[in-house]
C-alpha cells in the first residue's frame, strides 16, 4: 500500500489551486484558495474556506471541488461546526443548505458580462466610452503591467497607503476581500493608469474565474486610486481590461458583489428578519453616509448594463446579530 497522504499536503496552496483551476467558476473561487488566515474543511478533494470567531465557524462562498460532492462536504462540515454561517454563495449551494433546513437570504447581486456579445455601444454605456476619451485627451495612459517590469512596490505601497487614508474605514477589511500582494502572481491581471508624468495613480487587480482546467473569466478584486487621481480613473481601467480579455476569447467578466443590491427574497425561505433590515439597507442614508456607500457601489456596476445573479447568506439561526458582528470582526470591518 501507498503511504498515507499527510493532511499538510491535503491542504497545501498547490492542491488548492489546482481545485480552482478546475471548478473555481465563481468570483471569489481564488480568494478562498490563497488569502491568508483562512481555514481549510476537506472532504475528499473538495474543500470550503472559512475562519472562526466566537465559535462560529463563517464559510466564504461556495465548496471548491467536484459539483456532486458539494452536499457531502456540506453536509460533513455543517456536523463538524453547528455554530455557522455562509457569505457570499451561490444558489446552487443555497439549494443544497435549504433542504439541510437553513434559512436562506440574499445578500446583494454579482455582475456578469458575457464577452462575446458585450458591447460598449448605446447611450447607457456612454460614460464609460467618455471615461477613456477623456484619459487619453489629458495624456493618461492604461495598460497592463508588472511588478517586475512596470511599476515599484515602493509606488503601489505608497499608492495604497493615501487611497486607505482616505477610506471612510482606515482599516484593511479580510474575508470578503483578500488582501493585496505587491508582486506577479500567476494568472492574475494587473491594470494601471499613469499620469502624464508616467507615474501609477490608479490600479485594478483582476482574480481569474477557472472551468476544467482554463482560466475562461476575471473580477476585480482590488482597487486603488490616488486621491487626486481622475474620477474617470476606475471606468477606463475597466473599460480597457474588458476590451482586452474580449480580445483574447475570454468568456467573461464578473463585476463582484454589490452589497445588498436588488433583494427581493423571493425564490427562498428566507429569514424575515435579515429580509425585514437587508432589504433596506441599500437606501439607508446613515448606512450610506456613515458606514458604507452601498447604493453608490452598486450604481458603479449598473453603469456596465450587465446581468445581475444573486449571492446569498444562509444560517440556521433565525436571529444572527452574533454571527453577522463576528463576520464583521474577523474581516476588520468592526
Amino acid at each position: 500500500m501507498p503511504p498515507a497522504v499527510p493532511p499538510i499536503a491535503l491542504d497545501a496552496p498547490d492542491r488548492r489551486l489546482q481545485l480552482v483551476r478546475q471548478f473555481g467558476s465563481f468570483t471569489q473561487a481564488y480568494s478562498t484558495a490563497v488569502q491568508p488566515g483562512l481555514e481549510y474543511f476537506w472532504h475528499g478533494e473538495a474543500y470550503l474556506a472559512f475562519r472562526r470567531k466566537w465559535g462560529i465557524a463563517c464559510v466564504l462562498a461556495d465548496p471548491v471541488g467536484a459539483p456532486e460532492l458539494h452536499a457531502p462536504l456540506l453536509s460533513a462540515f455543517t456536523k463538524e461546526f453547528p455554530r455557522n454561517c455562509f457569505w457570499q454563495i451561490s444558489k446552487g449551494t443555497a439549494i443544497l443548505l435549504q433542504e439541510r433546513g437553513f434559512w436562506i437570504n440574499e445578500m446583494g447581486c454579482d455582475t456578469r458580462l458575457d464577452l462575446a456579445s458585450y458591447s460598449f455601444a448605446g447611450k447607457k454605456k456612454e460614460r464609460l466610452r467618455h471615461a477613456t476619451n477623456w484619459l487619453a485627451k489629458h495624456s493618461y495612459e492604461i495598460r497592463e503591467g508588472t511588478f517586475a517590469s512596470d511599476v515599484s512596490v515602493s509606488e503601489i505601497r505608497e499608492l495604497s497607503a493615501r487611497w486607505q487614508a482616505e477610506r471612510r474605514t482606515t482599516r484593511d477589511v479580510y474575508f470578503f476581500n483578500r488582501p493585496i500582494v505587491y508582486a506577479d502572481e500567476i494568472d492574475v491581471r494587473k491594470f494601471f493608469l499613469f499620469s502624464p508624468a508616467g507615474d501609477p495613480e490608479a490600479f485594478i487587480f483582476f482574480d481569474p474565474i477557472c472551468q476544467a482546467g482554463e482560466v475562461v473569466g476575471y473580477s476585480p478584486a482590488i482597487k486603488r486610486r490616488l486621491p487626486e487621481a481622475p474620477l474617470r480613473a476606475e471606468e477606463g481601467i475597466m473599460k480597457v481590461a474588458i476590451e482586452q480579455f474580449q480580445s483574447e476569447g475570454v468568456e467573461c467578466v464578473m463585476l463582484g458583489l454589490s452589497p445588498m443590491a436588488a433583494i427581493t427574497d423571493g425564490e427562498f425561505r428566507a429569514n424575515p428578519l435579515l429580509h425585514f433590515s437587508w432589504s433596506r439597507a441599500l437606501n439607508a442614508w446613515w448606512i450610506n453616509r456613515y458606514f458604507y456607500n452601498l447604493a453608490g457601489h452598486a450604481d458603479f456596476k449598473r453603469r456596465f448594463a450587465g446581468q445581475e445573479e444573486q449571492t446569498y447568506y444562509s444560517s440556521k439561526c433565525l436571529f444572527n446579530d452574533v454571527r453577522i458582528i463576528a463576520s464583521l470582526r474577523l474581516a476588520g470591518a468592526l
